[in-house]
């Protein structure tokens, strides 16, 4: 199984794929000298891209002070970071959205999953006053599972013996992705980010979202990540076959310095988020 998971990613039009304007759109976004127009010009040149960035900009869930119109008024009114998130929800609305059977979860549920991921995950990030980036929290959280985009094609054929196997181990079920597939759904993701030259932090929080401790070059990031998933798993949003096997990590909450008393009041955000996360959804 693992040499055909291995074509696969030596194949790159068979892999889900972003588009040449969103790729250089990170790159500008990354350099904090960006000029504003030179930037409006490169969305612009994607008309779909330019539609949805103008539609999505006016949502309720961006809130912006006047009526958007341009791609430039969104760069101007709601920020270049902000924009940023705005083009990657909507390029990997299809991918996130993908039906993921093997996994037992329907595409809408894991979207709607990685949504509140990002949300819940920003919002610690503010709570606690971490010094790391908000907006490259947010798209951390949009991509962390996105592994299993890549393995879901692959599970049919194992699924009987998978469900069998997982029934009664009681080790983390990434260990049964790799004695199935010879990856695992992290590894995988973080092979499919890096083909993508996405940042060495999101590929980090992807490869060890489950496993904070692992982490070295970021952290904090990954711990962050972590929580904010075992959170909104815990609320019964986006589980899969493997149910709730993944353990919240002391050294992510050490990490982060989450206490009991903040791991309750994030729990009792998750029904305000899901309906903000709604409005975004909707549009």
């Amino acid at each position: 199984m693992k040499e055909k998971i291995d074509q696969l990613f030596e194949n790159e039009a068979q892999l889900p794929k972003i588009s040449s304007v969103v790729s250089k759109v990170m790159e500008m976004v990354g350099n904090p000298d960006v000029v504003i127009a030179d930037l409006a010009k490169e969305i612009s040149k994607d008309p779909g891209l330019t539609a949805a960035v103008i539609k999505l900009s006016n949502s309720a869930y961006f809130r912006p002070a006047k009526p958007v119109k341009t791609v430039q008024e969104s760069l101007m009114t709601l920020g270049t970071k902000t924009v940023k998130d705005i083009i990657l929800l909507n390029e990997t609305k299809g991918i996130l959205k993908k039906e993921l059977k093997g996994y037992q979860v329907d595409g809408e549920a894991n979207w709607i999953h990685s949504l509140i991921v990002a949300e819940l995950a920003k919002r610690i990030a503010v709570q606690k006053k971490l010094k790391v980036d908000k907006d490259v929290v947010f798209t951390a959280g949009l991509l962390h599972n996105i592994g299993k985009v890549i393995l879901a094609d692959f599970f049919p054929s194992v699924l009987m013996q998978f469900r069998t196997e997982l029934q009664n181990y009681q080790g983390p079920y990434t260990d049964l992705e790799a004695k199935f597939f010879g990856y695992t759904h992290q590894e995988a993701g973080a092979k499919l980010l890096a083909k993508w030259n996405f940042p060495e932090e999101l590929i980090e929080v992807a490869r060890y979202y489950t496993e904070p401790e692992k982490a070295t070059q970021f952290p904090e990031l990954v711990s962050i990540i972590h929580i904010a998933n075992c959170i909104v798993l815990l609320g019964g949003m986006g589980i899969d076959i493997g149910g709730l096997k993944i353990p919240l990590s002391s050294k992510a909450l050490q990490n982060v310095g989450v206490t009991e008393g903040d791991l309750q009041m994030y729990y009792t955000l998750l029904p305000e988020m899901a309906k903000h996360i709604e409005e975004l959804i909707s549009v």
